[in-house]
């Protein structure tokens, strides 16, 4: 019997533009595919609907483009928006049989967890489409219980647990919800996603 990412994960994200915009240039993608969930946060640089557009074309790119391999598909993302004002991202994907998640990324994003251990996977420097040094997969093995959090740096990176203990304890749209409203930086998109691990 295969396992079903709806059997074991409960996710939820949530965004809004940089204070005076209509559109975001933040956007996130979760995608499951044959035992594999792929989660991606991208923020494209700078703000308004030329930043939105280009979020909509990467969005577009990476549900009919990725696969397990989250260094090859952040590669193709590299190809595929060249030319265009590039983006920060992180990538990852999370198999429902091991409990494996692999993380890459580029820019100011960040994947954390919270639960019984702090973990934080970092990003490399540079620019998605610009200029992209070698990036690097991280790989934990997820443990019942634990919150994983992606986000972009429209949100305060500098918190941890004392700063918002009730992390372990509410729904992940309520976290996700949260960590824009106590977080974020007012002249940014700021976008969230949060998973809580049940198996």
């Amino acid at each position: 019997m295969s396992i079903k990412a709806s059997d074991i994960l409960d996710c939820a994200f949530f965004g809004r533009p940089c204070f005076g915009e209509r559109f975001s240039g933040d956007t996130v993608i979760v995608e499951e595919r044959e035992g594999l969930v792929f989660i991606a946060i991208v923020d494209v640089l700078g703000h308004g609907h030329d930043a939105y557009l280009v979020a909509r074309q990467i969005e577009d790119f990476l549900k009919e483009t990725w696969n397990n391999d989250v260094v090859a598909t952040l590669h193709q993302l590299h190809a595929e928006i060249k030319g265009t004002r590039g983006a920060a991202a992180g990538l990852s994907v999370l198999n429902l049989a091991t409990s494996e998640l692999s993380y890459t990324g580029v820019g100011n994003t960040v994947l954390r967890v919270f639960g019984n251990r702090s973990i934080r996977l970092c990003s490399t420097e540079g620019i998605i489409g610009s200029h992209l040094r070698t990036p690097i997969a991280q790989k934990i093995e997820l443990s019942k219980s634990d919150i994983i959090l992606l986000y972009t740096d429209g949100i305060k990176d500098h918190f941890e647990i004392n700063d918002y203990p009730q992390i372990l304890y509410e729904s992940p749209n309520r976290i996700s919800r949260n960590m824009v409203r106590h977080f974020d930086k007012v002249h940014d998109d700021a976008t969230c996603v949060v998973l809580k691990y049940r198996k």
